[in-house]
């Protein structure tokens, strides 16, 4: 696949500001437990906050796109939603045996915006450099503007013991990470490679965070460490503890001519557990 290059386009850094009430939100799935019985419930909770793997408010089952278990082969659709405390809550019964990953995306709003609330937007969002890049371009907007924003996520799942990997399934979001070995095979102090990918294709020069909530850390995030995508849109992820481990990025780009919107921000999260009781 041939990689998009950033050029004009720009992948936002996602950062915890002091303006949290200006920052959009990430959002994550996290599962009540990362290995299950065939035939038992699976349980998710879709978590949204700025700060990994905490949430403020909860995503209404109306705003979701689609919800998907991804087996090796085959999908199945997650149709139970409901809302937990300020948690999305996503339920279905475990199929067969083996990897599945827990794939969400959440439809689509615009935002209407000035030309300074969109600058003050790209700065919140720590993208200092694309703010200068498309200023000298001449592409920022001197006119009042439509910002539109969608939301994927994806977590890995233990179905009994073994069976087939799906780690490595592709959930055709427009922007997501691909793990390029199993997580699950990767303990503290190891490395995970992924691949990131927009529309389909290596996304080279994807800025982004990695992080990880240990038990010890009452659900704050430690290790914080960020990344940059290389000419095939792939990145290495040091594992330094155990614990709960999130990857997550933004890309904004000009919407299609006649969509609707005048930019588009894609948001994605991938989590995965490490090690440890809890997980």
């Amino acid at each position: 696949m041939r990689p998009f290059k950033t050029g004009t386009l720009v992948v936002a850094l996602v950062c915890t500001l002091g303006v949290a009430g200006m920052l959009a939100h990430d959002f994550w799935l996290i599962p009540n437990a990362f290995s299950v019985a065939p035939g038992s419930d699976v349980i998710v909770l879709g978590r949204t906050s700025s700060t990994f793997p905490t949430t403020l408010s909860a995503v209404t089952p109306d705003r979701i796109a689609h919800a998907r278990l991804l087996l090796e082969s085959g999908a199945e659709d997650i149709t139970s939603l409901s809302v937990q405390s300020n948690s999305l809550r996503l339920e279905r019964k475990a199929p067969r045996v083996g990897q599945a990953l827990v794939v969400a995306a959440i439809l689509p709003r615009s935002v209407p915006e000035s030309p300074e609330s969109f600058r003050q937007y790209l700065r919140l969002e720590g993208a200092p450099e694309a703010l200068a890049r498309y200023e000298r371009e001449g592409l920022l907007p001197t006119t009042d503007i439509v910002r539109r924003y969608a939301k994927y996520a994806k977590t890995l799942i233990q179905i009994g013991r073994d069976g087939p990997r799906a780690f490595g399934r592709e959930a055709g979001h427009p922007l997501e990470f691909v793990p390029l070995s199993d997580p699950a095979a990767v303990g503290a102090g190891g490395s995970l490679r992924f691949r990131v990918q927009l529309f389909g294709r290596p996304l080279a020069g994807a800025r982004g965070h990695a992080s990880v909530a240990t038990s010890a850390a009452s659900d704050r995030a430690h290790h914080e460490a960020t990344f940059e995508s290389d000419a095939k849109g792939e990145f290495t992820v040091a594992l330094a503890s155990a614990g709960l481990w999130n990857v997550r990025a933004l890309y904004i780009l000009p919407a299609p001519s006649g969509s609707g919107a005048d930019w588009d921000v894609h948001w994605a999260t991938f989590v995965w557990g490490i090690g440890g009781p809890d997980n």
